[in-house]
């Protein structure tokens, strides 16, 4: 399990961000809420995550 992430924002688009951490870019989904407090691209941030399993996807929020 994936419960928290560290690194570099490497790209915004709502509701993804894209956060760098230690060479592998990890897509993460978050509630617009969550998405309009973190700092922009090129900005070091920490988000606790939550790993979802599903039949057709594995996902990040």
């Amino acid at each position: 399990m994936i419960g928290r992430l560290r690194g570099i924002i490497i790209e915004k688009q709502p509701p993804l961000v894209l956060l760098e951490v230690g060479g592998v870019g990890y897509e993460v989904h978050m509630p617009m809420t969550c998405f309009y407090e973190l700092p922009e691209a090129g900005k070091e941030a920490v988000v606790f995550t939550q790993f979802v399993v599903r039949e057709d996807a594995q996902l990040l929020y």
